[in-house]
Formats: C-alpha cells, structure tokens, sequence
C-alpha cells in the first residue's frame, strides 16, 4: 500500500472511529435516562425476585430482538449486548432496593 493510500485509509479510520466517539456518548446518556427509571423501579418492587424476574429479562429480548430485525441489525449482537446490560441493572436495581429498604428501617426506628 502507497504512503498516500495509507494515508487516505488512515483518514478514514480516525473518522469512523469520531463518529463511534459520538454515538457511544448518546449511548451513555441513554443508560443514564434508563438507569434513572430502574432506581425508580427498584423502589416500587416488594423483593429480590421481582427485580430478577426472568419472565421481564424474556420480554425484553424479544422486544430489541424484534426492533433489530425492523432495522436490518444483528440480532445476536443486540441481545448479547442488551442480556449483559440487563444483568448490570439487576445488579444495581438490587443495590437500590435494598438501600431504600434499610433506610425505610432506619426511618422506622428513628420515629420508635
């Protein structure tokens, strides 16, 4: 490959690799918005089995593998991508209820 060539292909990668930059900052604000309405959720929830509800996790596949397949994605990468995400806010939607639990319980012993 000609230095000119390289050049040319090199210009091209820094510029895929802006426009990733730009989406993946969209992304981040958006499992910020859906990270705040899990910590709502979690507050709403009576137990741990809610909040790990297997049947949800199922509904919500078939929900982005469906909207996948309506813009001609990769089904596969979607929902490996959304069953990790899925697992990180279960994780953090526990952490919460459990938090408001305890402080529910403090609150309680403090008016006691």
């Amino acid at each position: 490959m000609e230095a000119a060539e390289q050049k040319s292909v090199s210009g091209q990668l820094d510029n895929v690799r802006t426009a990733i930059d730009e989406i993946d900052e969209e992304i981040v604000a958006l499992i910020w918005r859906r990270q705040r309405l899990v910590r709502l959720a979690g507050g709403l929830k009576d137990n741990d089995d809610a909040v790990r509800s297997p049947k949800r996790m199922e509904e919500v596949i078939a929900h982005v593998r469906h909207a996948a397949e309506e813009q001609d994605g990769d089904c596969n990468v979607v929902e490996r991508t959304y069953k990790a995400m899925i697992e990180a806010f279960i994780d953090y939607e526990l952490k919460v209820r459990h938090e408001m639990e305890t402080q529910r319980k403090l609150d309680a012993f403090s008016r006691s």
